[in-house]
This record gives C-alpha cells, structure tokens and sequence, in this order.
C-alpha cells in the first residue's frame, strides 16, 4: 500500500506520517508528503514546498495531482488530506459550524464539524478519487491531538480555544520533557518528536479526541 498526505504544514505532516505507519503498518517509505514536499536541497525550492488551509483546497482541487499519485503508483493507494479548523470562519473557507457554547459535548461537536469538513472537501475532489480519500481532520488544530499526552483530564481536547499556546505552556511546565520536545535550533516545538510520541501513546489519547479517534478510525477501516 502507498499512502500520500497533503497537509497545512510540515508540523502537521509530521505528527500524521507516524500516526499512519502505525495504524497501516506500512514501512515509512511508503508514505510521501505531497504538500507540502520535503525539501532536501534548499537551492531547489518549488510551490509545492509550501501549504497552508488555501492549497490544501486547491490541492483538492487539482485533478492532475491526484491523478498523478494514484495512477502512476502500482497498488492500492491511500490519500490523506489534513486540514484544521481554525480558520473555519474565514472568506473561501465556507463550511457551517456547530453551535459551540457553554456546556457543549466537545465530542459531539467535533463529529458534527468534522462531517461539514469533510463535505467540503468532498465537494473539491474529482468523484473518481473520492472513495481513496482518507481525512486527518483536526478540530481547532493539530496541536489538540497532542495535548492529551501532556494534560490530566477526561474531557476532549478540542475544547481549548488557544491550542497551540495549551500545548506550548503544558511542555514548557513539564521539566521532565521540556528539552526532549524542544527544537532549540528553531525556538520551536519539535514535531517530528512529538509525532512518534504520539504514535507510542496513540490509544490513550485518542479517548480524549474525537478527531484524532475518527482520523484513526478512517485510515484502520482502509487497512488491509
């Protein structure tokens, strides 16, 4: 099997790609970040080494891309499209949000959210490719799927409002893995660490997710 990713971000790539492996068993050689690609000469820079929620939609919308993976792998192949929610209320965005209030069920809430995502980005794909689309959709953002390795609680993570800073503030007070998450070159979270975290500690968080439950439910009913 041959399981391709478009994503926002290289971040966010990098927490999925290990999260894949581990749900498919597939080796890490078989998956390929499509958006935004790997850069490995810095001199060699194209459109594609960037993305963000925009081209992700216009990915989506590329049939000659997708036909480019899917017809020119050999196999059965898997496409994982991510996007956030974040920035749901944004013009080009468009999709109709829940009611979030006071007392809301976090997890039904993210059901309900997710399936407007998915219609959306439904809506942007070629039929054909429709049915090989398997979607890493992370209510407010991806950072809400890693915060249950570092928060005690029982309630769903996509209650924070401010995910990345949740997450940033709750490694930076644990003393313990405060270094070991930390991308000192950067002054940043170190992702591709967080990741294989997350791959190790996946069945627990994903009862404190519902997004990153129904992602791993996606991709564990394409599994062969």
């Amino acid at each position: 099997m041959r399981i391709g990713i478009i994503a926002e971000g290289f971040a966010d790539a990098h927490v999925i790609k290990p999260l894949v492996q581990k749900l498919t068993g597939c080796d890490a050689t078989d998956i390929y970040l499509i958006r935004p690609e790997e850069i490995f000469d810095e001199t060699d820079l194209s459109a594609m080494n960037f993305s963000n929620w925009n081209l992700v939609f216009e990915s989506c919308r590329d049939e000659s891309l997708l036909a480019a993976f899917f017809e020119e792998i050999e196999g059965d192949a898997i496409l994982v499209i991510h996007i956030d929610t974040a920035e749901r209320g944004t013009i080009g965005y468009d999709v109709n949000e829940p009611q979030r209030s006071r007392g809301v069920d976090y997890s039904e809430y993210s059901v309900l959210l997710r399936g407007n995502v998915k219609s959306k980005i439904e809506s942007l794909i070629s039929e054909p490719y429709r049915n090989r689309i398997a979607y890493a959709i992370a209510i407010e953002e991806t950072e809400a799927w890693l915060i249950p390795m570092f928060e005690k609680g029982s309630g769903d993570t996509s209650s924070h409002v401010r995910v990345k800073e949740r997450l940033s503030s709750l490694i930076g007070a644990d003393k313990k893995n405060v270094k070991k998450y930390t991308d000192t070159r950067h002054k940043s979270l170190d992702y591709l660490k967080l990741g294989k975290a997350l791959a190790k500690d996946l069945n627990r968080c994903r009862n404190h997710n519902k997004s990153l439950d129904l992602f791993c439910v996606d991709i564990e009913s394409r599994s062969p």
